[in-house]
């Protein structure tokens, strides 16, 4: 499965797959006839991100952020094998300048 379909998976709201939240470019390709095909995939992906960015869609954090920062805000799994912030289950919380999660 290629990295457009991946991005566009990443949207289904039943799945639970890595989020699509950063771009890290493919290597290019040698060939210059794979040029043309290789930015249309390229370009996909980044359209896919940006979607995501516009519509503030948070995909479920199922991993505790290892460095947070002040104002940071995600989306907890809250599940017994996820990310559950204090016990208080699934939800959108925010990192505050006290150094803690705090559910929305």
């Amino acid at each position: 499965m290629g990295d457009a379909a991946v991005a566009i998976m990443a949207n289904a709201p039943v799945k639970n797959i890595k989020s699509v939240k950063r771009f890290n470019p493919n290597p290019a390709p040698v060939e210059s006839e794979q040029l043309p095909d290789y930015l249309f995939n390229e370009l996909n992906r980044m359209g896919d991100i940006l979607f995501n960015i516009d519509l503030f869609r948070l995909e479920p954090t199922y991993v505790e952020p290892t460095r947070p920062r002040s104002g940071d805000v995600r989306y907890a799994s809250g599940t017994s094998d996820g990310w559950n912030p204090g016990g208080t289950g699934e939800g959108l919380y925010l990192y505050t300048l006290a150094g803690a999660w705090t559910k929305l």
